[in-house]
C-alpha cells in the first residue's frame, strides 16, 4: 500500500497546478511538463509528458487532488525544483 498518500501531510504542493508546471515522478525520478489540465466529474487529471522523451509512449495522466487548507498535488509526482 505504498501508492496511498497521507493528503494531510504532502510531500510537495503548490497553490494551483497549470500547465508548463515540471514534476518528478516520485518512483523513477523522471521529470514531466504538465502539458494539459482536465475535469472529469467527481476528479481532476493532468496530463504529463516526459522532458527527455519525444514520443507519446512516455505520456502519463495523474490524478489531481486538492489539499485541506488550500493548494493542489499530484499524486504519485512531487513539483520539480522552481528556479
Amino acid at each position: 500500500m505504498d501508492e496511498l498518500i497521507d493528503w494531510k501531510r504532502p510531500k510537495m504542493i503548490t497553490k494551483k497546478v497549470s500547465a508548463g508546471q515540471m514534476w518528478k515522478s516520485e518512483q523513477t525520478g523522471e521529470v514531466f511538463v504538465v502539458t494539459s489540465l482536465y475535469r472529469d466529474v467527481l476528479a481532476s487529471f493532468a496530463m504529463l509528458r516526459a522532458i527527455h522523451s519525444s514520443a507519446n509512449e512516455n505520456n502519463k495522466r495523474a490524478k489531481v487532488v486538492r489539499i485541506e487548507g488550500g493548494g493542489e498535488c499530484i499524486v504519485g509526482f512531487s513539483i520539480a525544483e522552481q528556479v
